[in-house]
C-alpha cells in the first residue's frame, strides 16, 4: 500500500488536498500535522475523514516542523488516539511515554536525518520492543551500503517494518520495501512540495512501478547510472512486466562513478536478475565480465549485465538497435541492394562516449567511410585509432561532406532543448540523414532543423526503444510489447514536457 504524505500551512488547504488525494485513489494519507502555521483544531481536521490516515507531528529534530513546546505535542498526540485515529507517528524515544488506547495503531519510527548509524539492527530492535504495531526506519544514506543495511532490516523483523534510506542513493529502497515486508511505502502527492530527500510521488509508484503488486516473489531488475534519477527505463520495463502478467520490478540506482565494482559486491544479496547499464559504466563494466557478446567484444561497451550461475555476462544491446534503427530509416529513403545501405556512404559521429563507440563500431563494420568529431579532440583521436577511421576537428563539423550525421553528444537533452551541436548549415544536402541519440525530448533541435531541408531523421526514441526490447528479451526469454513501451514513453515524455 502506498501512504501518501501531505501537509499544508492552512487547515482548508490541507482538507483539499486530502480531498484531491482520496479521488485519485490513495488509500492511505499521512497528515503532516506539524505543516500547520497555527494551532491543529483536529476536530475540524478530523470531522470528516476521507481515509484511513496516519497522524503525524513532527519535531524538527526529525526532519519535521513542528516548533512548539514538546509537553503540547505529545498532548496532541493523545488527543488524536482519543478520537481514534488510524495510525499515530510515535519517535522511539517518547513512544514509552504514550499509551496504546483504543483501535489506533502505533507506528514506533526512528529518523536520522544525518547518517544510518553502524548499530541500525539494534534500533530497529528496539522500536519493535516497544509495544510497535508498524516500525518505520528512515536514515540518511551516504552510499548503496547503508541503502543495503537498511533494506535488509526486513529479514529479521519481527514486527511489519516500512525500511527507507532517505537520499537519492537510497530511492530504490522506496520501492523494493514492499519485498522485504514493509507495509506501506511513503509518497509525496503535490508536486511542489517535498517531504525527505528521494521521496517517489504517488502516481509514479502506482503507474511506473505497480508498487501494490510487488510481493516477496517480485524478481528484481535494475538500471544502473550517474546520474540515474531521470532514466525512464523503469516506467517502460515495470509496464511491459506488467502488461505480460510476470513478476518483476526494474528500479534505478545511483552507482557513482568509480564505484562500479564495490557497488555490485554491495547490492550482490539483493539477486538482481539483469542490469541496464548507462552512463558513465558501460565501458569499465568490461572490465569486470565473465564472457562478452560479439558486440561487448567488438565495442568495447557493454549496457546490459546478467548474472547467472556466480558470472556476469554482458550485451550490448545499444550496437543492435542503432544498426537496425539506422538501417531501416536509409532504406526508408530509398537505399537498395543486398548489402547494408552504411557500405560506402559518408558517416560523421558527433561525440566519443558510450553511444558513439558502439555507433562507431557498427557503421565502420557495415563499410561506412567514417569520421568523429567531439569537443575533447583527444577522446575523439582514441576512440578512432581503435575503429581506424578519421578524426575531424570539432570546429570543422559543420563544413564536412557527410551522407548521415549522427549526435552521440547530450547537446540538446531536456531542459536545454533549444541547442544543437550544428548550425543549419550543416544539413546542406536533400537526403542526408540525421540520427539523434537523445530522446528527451524526442523532437530534438538538432532533428527539427534536419527535416526542415528534407533531411530523413532517426530519433533517440526508437533507438532507445529497440535497444531496450532487445534487453526485456534478455531479462524474460520473451518478445517485447513494443507499442506498450512507446507508449509509456510518450506519456512520460510528454509529462516532462509540460512541467
Amino acid at each position: 500500500m502506498i501512504c501518501v504524505t501531505i501537509g499544508r500551512g492552512r487547515h482548508s488547504s490541507l482538507a483539499e488536498e486530502w480531498k484531491a488525494a482520496a479521488e485519485a485513489g490513495a488509500e492511505l494519507v499521512e497528515l503532516r500535522i506539524d505543516c500547520l502555521r497555527r494551532d491543529p483544531d483536529l476536530k475540524r481536521i478530523l470531522s470528516k475523514r476521507l481515509t484511513p490516515i496516519v497522524f503525524t507531528l513532527r519535531r524538527s529534530a526529525d526532519g519535521g516542523l513542528w516548533r512548539g513546546n514538546e509537553e503540547k505535542r505529545q498532548q496532541l498526540l493523545r488527543e488524536a488516539i482519543a478520537m481514534g485515529v488510524d495510525y499515530v507517528d510515535l519517535e522511539v524515544d517518547i513512544a514509552p511515554k504514550i499509551r496504546r488506547y483504543g483501535k489506533t495503531k502505533r507506528i514506533i519510527s526512528y529518523h536520522n536525518l544525518k547518517k544510518t548509524p553502524a548499530d541500525i539492527e539494534q534500533i530497529a530492535e528496539q522500536c519493535d520492543e516497544i509495544d510497535a504495531d508498524v516500525v518505520k526506519v528512515a536514515t540518511s544514506a551516504a552510499s548503496l551500503g547503508d541503502a543495503s543495511r537498511v533494506l535488509a532490516l526486513g529479514k529479521k523483523a519481527k514486527v511489519p517494518t516500512v525500511l527507507i534510506a532517505m537520499g537519492a542513493v537510497g530511492a530504490f529502497t522506496r520501492v523494493l520495501n514492499a519485498k522485504y515486508g514493509s507495509p506501506f511505502t511513503y509518497a509525496g502527492f503535490n508536486p511542489e512540495r517535498t517531504f525527505a530527500p528521494g521521496m517517489l510521488k504517488f502516481q509514479t509508484l502506482k503507474r511506473d512501478y505497480f508498487y501494490d503488486e510487488i510481493n516477496a516473489d517480485t524478481e528484481v531488475y535494475a538500471v544502473i547510472g550517474d546520474p540515474i534519477e531521470q532514466s525512464l527505463s523503469p516506467a517502460i520495463h515495470n509496464a511491459s512486466f506488467r502488461h505480460l502478467g510476470l513478476n518483476k520490478v526494474l528500479v534505478p540506482i545511483h552507482v557513482p562513478a568509480g564505484r562500479l565494482a564495490e557497488s555490485l559486491k554491495e547490492l550482490a544479496w539483493l539477486d538482481i536478475k539483469g542490469f541496464s547499464v548507462t552512463i558513465p559504466h558501460k565501458e569499465e563494466l568490461v572490465k569486470l565480465l565473465d564472457q562478452k557478446d560479439g558486440a561487448v567484444e567488438r565495442t568495447g561497451s557493454c549496457n546490459t549485465l546478467i548474472p547467472k550461475d556466480g558470472k556476469k555476462i554482458g550485451y550490448n544491446t545499444d550496437y543492435r538497435a542503432a544498426m537496425d534503427s539506422l538501417e531501416n530509416a536509409m532504406r526508408a529513403a530509398g537505399a537498395t541492394g543486398s548489402a547494408s545501405p552504411l557500405d560506402e556512404k559518408q558517416i560523421l559521429i558527433l561525440g566519443a562516449g558510450g553511444a558513439a563507440r558502439s555507433i562507431a563500431f557498427g557503421v565502420a563494420r557495415r563499410g561506412a567511410h567514417l569520421q568523429i568529431a567531439n569537443r575533447h579532440e583527444e577522446r575523439a583521436a582514441a576512440l578512432a585509432e581503435e575503429v581506424g577511421c578519421r578524426v575531424l576537428n570539432w570546429s570543422q563539423r559543420a563544413s564536412t561532406i557527410a551522407d548521415v550525421i549522427i549526435n552521440c553528444t547530450p547537446v540538446g537533452m531536456h531542459p536545454n532543448v533549444d541547442d544543437t551541436p550544428v548550425p543549419p548549415a550543416t544539413f546542406s544536402r536533400p537526403g542526408m540523414i540525421a540520427f539523434d541519440t537523445v530522446y528527451h525530448p524526442e523532437n530534438t533541435m538538432f532533428l527539427k532543423l534536419a527535416r526542415e531541408r528534407d533531411c530523413g531523421v532517426v530519433t533517440g526514441v526508437e533507438m532507445f526503444v529497440r535497444q531496450a526490447a532487445e534487453q526485456f528479451k534478455l531479462y524474460t526469454g520473451q518478445d517485447a510489447p513494443q507499442d506498450v513501451m512507446r507508449g509509456v514513453l510518450q506519456r512520460k515524455l510528454g509529462a516532462i514536457r509540460e512541467s
